[in-house]
């Protein structure tokens, strides 16, 4: 009887555990998606750790290429300035050791006479524990390491260490995506105007369509609260949307009368194609899926994937407002571009079937009509601004490659 009540006493810690994990993993996992303060997602990230393994302290330390291996605190609790600068040093064996074996280490009991100056200073901080796990992404060398500490004695089990092991991968996730938005002021604007322009000189009614559909996005996504950073990716996912288009027929692009069947097919590709085109750009893995998305609709009858709702990216349906209202707002060879009070009871009524609705509200409450006006300066101006020479052999070669790749 006796034996019984433990099994299952047993079985009754493991499973609350189970759960206990699983939470912190789906809490870190919504702000990693509904963020990309990074910050603001490390903090989630720590207190999550801190609060599910009864830890006293943790921080986050990243390698420093350009500080002899060094490391930078991208974020730390309840440790002192002093051990911080000691635990930073790449001179310290526990936590070189645990980049260059590339496996955890665990301190589970630091003794009252340990002579080692790391272990010694963690001793007199008052922390009786140690463990390093690393931080690797995509199965490379790690870039960084998790340091946890807790003020007793502390063992950890199977499935702590598999917890630890998950949050590792979460935070290297949090700290590539963070790198990423900074590499992106190393592509070439320039590069990807030409590329704009490449696409859009086929059809004059859409010239300066992904222009404006990117200060739209801008705009749109400043006012939703994204920060700076953020909003250097939607603008290249604003001129990137339609790059797919390039591999679409000039007599389909330019068609006065109604696609057929067979030609809708070939233009609800070209979201696809836009994703194929900037896959090899590692600075835009993240802006693809964006691109791809951005016909979606909130009822879940777009396309490519149908997807519905909350499914769609934040940034796909902040796309997909911007490049309804361009779409209305531009002359077509059927049509004279609507004006603005008509666009915008068509966007009230699509909204919550074609548009997210909190998206689309928050479109109509930007200055319009100001913007407009900008818009037609700009487009006046760059109507009359040649292509440089190198942006037109960028043009060329990414012609060139697209009719060989897309078009075969």
């Amino acid at each position: 009887m006796i034996v019984g009540v433990i099994v299952v006493y047993r079985l009754f810690k493991q499973y609350n555990q189970n759960i206990k994990h699983l939470s912190s993993l789906r809490e870190i996992d919504h702000a990693m998606l509904s963020s990309l303060n990074h910050h603001g997602v490390m903090n989630t990230i720590i207190e999550r750790i801190n609060r599910t393994l009864c830890t006293d302290a943790a921080a986050v330390l990243t390698i420093d290429p350009s500080c002899n291996g060094d490391l930078n605190a991208e974020i730390s609790f309840n440790l002192s300035d002093k051990l911080q600068e000691f635990i930073r040093t790449r001179g310290n064996g526990f936590v070189s050791a645990v980049i260059d074996n590339q496996k955890p280490l665990i301190i589970s009991r630091i003794g009252a006479d340990e002579n080692d100056p790391f272990l010694a200073t963690l001793r007199n901080e008052g922390f009786s524990s140690y463990l390093g796990a690393p931080i690797i992404v995509r199965h490379t060398m790690p870039i960084g390491v998790l340091t946890l500490y807790t003020k007793k004695p502390r063992k950890y089990n199977e499935k702590e260490l598999d917890f630890i092991s998950a949050i590792s991968d979460q935070i290297a996730i949090t700290i590539d995506r963070t790198q990423l938005l900074g590499r992106i002021k190393e592509l070439n604007f320039e590069s990807v105007r030409a590329l704009v322009e490449a696409i859009e000189i086929r059809d004059p009614y859409t010239r300066g369509h992904s222009n404006q559909v990117a200060d739209l996005a801008v705009m749109l996504a400043k006012a939703l609260g994204f920060e700076q950073k953020e909003l250097s990716l939607i603008a290249f996912a604003g001129l990137l949307h339609d790059i797919g288009k390039i591999a679409v027929p000039e007599s389909i692009l330019q068609k006065d009368d109604t696609l057929t069947p067979e030609e809708w097919k070939i233009i609800k590709k070209h979201p696809y194609h836009s994703a194929k085109i900037i896959e090899p750009v590692n600075n835009l893995k993240q802006v693809k899926d964006w691109i791809l998305h951005h016909h979606e609709r909130w009822d879940g009858c777009g396309y490519p994937n149908h997807m519905k709702g909350i499914e769609i990216p934040l940034q796909s349906r902040i796309l997909a407002v911007c490049d309804t209202y361009s779409a209305m707002i531009e002359d077509r060879p059927y049509r004279k571009g609507l004006k603005l009070q008509q666009i915008k009871e068509e966007i009230k009524r699509v909204a919550g079937t074609q548009l997210d609705p909190v998206v689309a509200q928050a479109f109509l409450n930007l200055d319009l009509e100001e913007f407009n006006q900008r818009a037609y300066e700009k487009m006046e101006h760059q109507l009359h601004l040649p292509l440089s020479r190198e942006q037109e052999l960028t043009k060329q070669s990414i012609l060139s490659y697209l009719n060989h790749d897309l078009m075969s």
